[in-house]
C-alpha cells in the first residue's frame, strides 16, 4: 500500500495542502543579530508588561511567540551584550516582524565567560557522527569547497588536475557516488558538473556539515558512505558580498551574494559565481615520440599543459514572502549554470588531446515552502520542489594525433577522433524533477516524530549529429527514485542522553535500452529493459553527555545506494549501459568521543571516531576492450580511526591537527580463482594514511579600530600507496602513487568591521611534485590575490 501511495505521489500533495492552515493569531517574531550580522542564539526576549511572556532565540537567532494585541515594551538581553528595549505595536490577527541588533558590552565581556553555544557546536553535539566547517574565517581565502573538505578527518579528495578538473571524494574509505552532496538539505544530483564542489567558492556559504556513515532522514539520501551538506546564508538581514581573485595559470574567480528583506515580508536573494583558469601548469617525465608516434625513450620535464582550460558560471535568484500567517517562508527560484572543460588527456597522461572538450548547462526552477507552529505549535513542515533540464555534450571531431610539444599528425582514417573512436558531437538531455518534503511533530519536550519523502526523476534522451546509425539514448531512458524516511527522537535524563531511531525505504524503477557491443546484428544489438527494486534500511544514533564538555557517540545504519543514471545508462560513448545493476548495501557503524572545554585562555576541542563499513555489491567499472561497463563485484570492509584536535589561545593563536588511518579490504577477490592469498587483502589505489595541520595567528586593532590581520600555514600529507596490489609482485616493481607533503601559506587583512578585505595565498609553497592519481601531476607552486567587499545593515 505504501509503494502504491508513493507512486501516485498523493501523500506529498496531502502533506502540502493539508497543513497550509492559517491560525489568525497575533504573533511577534524576529531575528537577534550582533553588529557583525551574526545570529545570537539563546538570547532572551521578554514583554515587560506581560509576565512569563517571551521566548529564547534559536540557532539562527530567530524567535517567535503569540501575544495579545496592544502596545508593549520588549526587553532583549544576552550575556556580554547591552540590554535592548524596543516599543512594539501588536495588531489583531497580524504578525509583527523585527530585526534587532545587540551591541557588545565591553566591560561585561571582560568579566564574564560566555558559555552560549554556536549552531556549529550544537550540530557537532548531535548523536550523529558529524563534522562542521564554519567558513566565517575562510570567506576571504581563494578556496573552493573541496579545499575546505580536505581539512576534515576521514576525507580525501583526489583531483586529476587544476580548477574544474574531475575529482573523487572519499569519506572513511567509501568514495564517488557512495557519498552524497547537498545544498541546504537539497540533493545536488541534478545540477550537473557546472555546479560542483570543485568550482563552488567558499565565499558563498556559511558552513559545511559532513555526516559520516550514518545520515539523518531529512537529507533524503541513498548514501552508502555519508553525506556533505552545504549551508548557505539563512539570516534575515540585508547585505551585499562581492569578491574577485586572480592568480597563477591565468586563474580568475568572482562571486556576488546579496539579499534584501522588506518590512512587509518581501525578500529577494541572488548569488552567482564565475571561474576561469587556463590550467597551463608544467608537468614532468613526458615521453618524446618520433614522427610516427613511437616512444623514443627520451623524457622531458617542465612541459606545459596546453589544452586544459576550464570556465564555469552560475546564477541563483530567489524571491518570495517570509513571516506570513500562511508561511514562514515561501520562495520561488531559478538556477542557471554552465561550463566548458577542455580535456588534456585520458587516464594516461602520455597521450595528449588538442581539441576534445565537454560542455554542461543546467536550468532549474524551484519552490520552497516552510511553516512552523502548526497544530498547536507542534508541527513543522518544509517542502522543496524543482523541475529542470541538464545538458551534457562531448565534442571530439578532430582526426589529429597531438604530442606534448606543439606538433600533431593527421590520422589515416579521418573518421576517427582523438579518442581513437568515431568522431562525435554526442549530447544528452536530462529532464528532471525533484521533490523533498519534511515534517516534524513535537510529541512533548522530550520526543519528536519526523517524516521525509524524496523523489528524483530523470528522463534522458541523446543525439549526435556527427554519428551515423543508432544514437545512444535515442530511445529515452528513465530513472524514478523514491526514498521515504521515518525517525523518532528522544531526550532523557535532563537531555544528557539523546537518541534517534529511524527507518528508510528505497524504491527504484528504471527503463531504457541495453546495447550488446559484441554483436553487429542491429535487431540483436539493442534490447529494451525495465528494472524495479525495493529495499528497507534502518539504524540509530545515540549520544550521552557525561558533563557539559564530554560526550560519547554511537551510531549504526544498514543503508543502500541506488545506482546513478550514468552507471545504469552509460554515457552514450565509451561507457556502456547495465540495467541489471543491484543497489550497493552497507552496514555502517561509528563510535566517537567529543571533548570541548576552556582552560584558562585556551579553548580546546578533541574529536575522535572509530568506524566500520561492511559493504556488499560494490559497483565497480570493468574494461571491455575500448569500452567499459559498471558491474556489481567487490565485497569490502573498511575499518579505521580518525582524530582531530583544535585549540586557540586568547582568541588569537590557533593550532589544528588531524589524522586518519583506514584499512579497506576486499573480502572476495581471488576466491573464485582459488588465489587464497589475495582474499582479505587491502584494496590498492586508495590512500590509507593521511592528515593535515594548520597553525596561525589572528591580530586585532593593528592599524585601526576593528581591523584584523591573519597569517596561517597549513600542511597536507598522504602516505604512498600502490596502484594495483599491496601483495602481488615485487615491492620494487609495483606502480606507486608517491607520498605527498604539500604546504600553503596565507596572509589576510580586514578593516572597517570586515567591510574591506584582502588576502594573499601561496599554494604548494615548496613546489613539491604532488600526485593524487598515478602519473597525473597536480599544479606546482601558485599564488593568488583576493579582494572582497561586504556591507550589511
Amino acid at each position: 500500500m505504501l509503494v502504491f501511495v508513493l507512486r501516485k505521489n498523493s501523500c506529498l500533495f496531502f502533506l502540502l495542502f493539508g497543513i497550509m492552515i492559517c491560525t489568525g493569531q497575533s504573533r511577534i517574531k524576529g531575528t537577534i543579530l550582533d553588529t557583525q550580522s551574526n545570529p545570537i542564539p539563546e538570547a532572551s526576549i521578554q514583554i515587560i508588561e506581560l509576565k512569563n511572556k517571551g521566548a529564547l532565540s534559536d540557532f539562527e537567532g530567530n524567535f517567535e511567540f503569540d501575544a495579545p494585541s496592544g502596545s508593549y515594551t520588549l526587553k532583549i538581553s544576552f550575556v556580554g551584550f547591552k540590554d535592548y528595549l524596543k516599543k512594539v505595536e501588536i495588531k489583531d490577527s497580524k504578525t509583527t516582524s523585527l530585526t534587532i541588533v545587540l551591541e557588545e558590552d565591553v566591560k561585561e565581556l571582560a568579566d564574564v565567560l560566555v558559555k552560549a553555544k554556536s549552531k556549529a557546536q550544537k550540530t557537532r553535539e548531535k548523536a550523529f557522527e558529524v563534522e562542521v566547517i564554519q567558513t566565517q574565517g575562510l570567506k576571504n581565502a581563494s578556496v573552493d569547497i573541496n579545499s575546505l573538505l580536505t581539512t576534515v578527518p576521514g576525507v580525501n579528495v583526489r583531483q586529476r588536475g587544476g580548477l574544474g578538473s574531475a575529482f573523487e571524494f572519499s569519506l572513511n574509505g567509501l568514495s564517488g557516488k557512495q557519498v552524497k552532496f547537498f545544498i541546504d538539505d537539497i540533493p545536488l544530483e541534478n545540477f550537473g558538473s557546472s555546479m560542483s564542489f570543485n568550482n563552488f567558492p567558499a565565499t558563498l556559504i556559511e558552513s559545511v556539515e559532513v555526516f559520516k556513515g550514518v545520515v539523518p532522514i531529512y537529507l533524503g539520501a541513498d548514501a552508502l558512505g555519508g553525506a556533505v551538506n552545504i549551508i548557505t546564508n539563512q539570516r534575515k538581514n540585508d547585505f551585499i558580498d562581492v569578491s574577485y581573485d586572480a592568480g597563477s595559470f591565468n586563474t580568475h574567480r568572482a562571486t556576488i551574494n546579496t539579499q534584501y528583506y522588506s518590512d512587509k515580508g518581501f525578500v529577494i536573494k541572488a548569488f552567482s559565481f564565475y571561474n576561469h583558469s587556463d590550467n597551463d601548469y608544467k608537468i614532468d617525465d613526458i615521453e618524446v615520440r618520433d614522427e610516427l608516434g613511437n616512444d623514443t625513450g627520451i623524457r622531458r620535464d617542465n612541459v606545459r599543459r596546453f589544452h586544459d582550460a576550464y570556465t564555469s558560471q552560475m546564477i541563483n535568484l530567489q524571491t518570495g514572502l517570509v513571516e506570513k500567517s500562511f508561511a514562514d517562508k515561501l520562495l520561488i527560484g531559478i538556477t542557471a549554470s554552465a561550463n566548458k572543460n577542455e580535456i588534456q588527456h585520458p587516464i594516461d597522461p602520455q597521450n595528449p588531446f588538442g581539441e576534445v572538450f565537454t560542455k554542461n548547462n543546467v536550468i532549474n526552477a524551484s519552490l520552497i515552502y516552510e511553516k512552523a507552529n502548526l497544530l498547536k505549535e507542534k508541527l513543522k513542515v518544509k517542502l522543496y520542489a524543482a523541475v529542470g533540464e541538464n545538458n551534457d555534450k562531448v565534442a571530439d571531431t578532430s582526426a589529429r594525433k597531438y604530442d606534448w610539444f606543439g606538433g600533431f599528425i593527421e590520422r589515416g582514417d579521418q573518421n576517427l577522433g582523438e579518442l581513437e573512436f568515431s568522431k562525435t558531437l554526442f549530447e544528452f538531455k536530462d529532464k528532471t524533477h525533484l521533490i523533498n518534503a519534511f515534517a516534524s511533530y513535537t510529541i512533548n519536550d522530550q520526543s519528536a516524530l519526523n517524516f521525509n519523502f524524496t523523489k528524483n526523476y530523470i528522463k534522458r534522451k541523446g543525439e549526435d549529429p556527427a554519428r551515423k546509425g543508432k544514437i545512444p539514448f535515442n530511445d529515452p531512458h528513465v530513472i524514478n527514485k523514491n526514498i521515504v524516511g521515518v525517525s523518532y527522537d528522544l531526550e532523557a535524563f535532563d537531555a544528557t542522553w539523546n537518541t534517534t531511531v529511524f527507518g528508510k525505504g528505497y524504491f527504484l524503477n528504471s527503463e531504457g535500452v541495453l546495447e550488446d557491443v559484441l554483436t553487429n546484428i542491429e535487431e540483436d544489438r539493442f534490447t529494451k529493459f525495465n528494472n524495479t527494486f525495493e529495499e528497507l534500511g534502518y539504524g540509530f544514533a545515540s549520544t550521552y553527555k557525561f558533563t557539559d564538555d564530554i560526550q560519547l557517540k554511537g551510531s549504526l545504519e544498514k543503508t543502500f545506494r541506488i545506482p546513478e543514471g550514468y552507471e545504469i545508462f552509460g554515457d552514450g560513448f565509451l561507457l556502456k549501459s547495465n540495467p541489471e545493476l543491484l543497489p550497493e548495501e552497507s552496514y555502517n557503524a561509528n563510535l566517537g568521543f567529543l571533548l570541548q572545554t576552556d582552560i584558562n585562555k585556551f579553548k580546546i576541542r578533541l574529536d575522535s571516531n572509530v568506524f566500520l563499513r561492511e559493504s556488499e555489491n560494490f559497483i565497480t567499472i570493468r574494461s571491455e576492450g575500448i569500452f567499459s561497463r559498471y558491474y556489481n563485484t567487490a565485497a569490502a570492509r573498511s575499518t579505521g580511526v580518525e582524530g582531530e584536535i583544535r585549540t586557540i589561545y586568547n582568541d588569537a593563536l590557533f593550532l589544528e591537527i588531524n589524522a586518519t588511518y583506514q584499512n579497506i579490504i576486499d573480502r572476495n577477490v581471488g576466491a573464485n580463482a582459488g588465489v587464497d592469498f589475495l582474499k582479505n587483502q587491502r584494496i590498492a589505489n586508495i590512500p590509507y594514511v593521511f592528515g593535515n595541520a594548520k597553525i596561525g595567528y589572528n591580530a586585532k586593532d593593528i592599524f585601526s579600530a576593528n581591523d584584523k590581520l591573519t597569517v596561517s600555514w597549513s600542511s597536507y600529507y598522504v602516505h604512498d600507496y600502490p596502484l594495483t596490489s599491496f601483495v602481488e609482485g615485487s615491492p620494487k616493481e609495483r606502480d606507486i602513487i608517491p607520498e605527498q607533503f604539500s604546504h600553503n601559506a596565507q596572509l589576510g587583512y580586514s578593516f572597517k568591521n570586515g567591510m574591506y578585505n584582502i588576502s594573499v595565498l601561496a599554494r604548494n609553497v615548496t613546489d613539491a611534485k604532488v600526485y593524487d592519481n598515478f602519473e597525473i601531476q597536480q599544479p606546482g607552486r601558485a599564488f593568488y590575490v583576493k579582494l572582497r567587499y561586504y556591507l550589511s545593515n
